[in-house]
């Protein structure tokens, strides 16, 4: 799959993935967070911005390890 995210996109999820669960929600650019979704990365939070899923946490750990 990693080929088939953008570079934009891989810099996201890792930033996303880097994040502590306290810390506010990512704002992401329509396009990359419409590229992320659509391979359920990422998901919406309650109160705006994007927080990764669990298969968005996998797909880091299978790329950056």
């Amino acid at each position: 799959m990693a080929q088939e995210l953008s570079t934009r996109a891989q810099e996201t999820l890792l930033e996303l993935s880097q994040r502590a669960a306290s810390d506010q929600p990512l704002m992401v650019e329509w396009d990359i967070q419409t590229e992320l979704e659509k391979r359920d990365l990422i998901s919406a939070a309650p109160h705006g911005g994007r927080l990764i899923t669990e298969k968005g946490r996998a797909y880091v750990r299978e790329t950056h390890n």
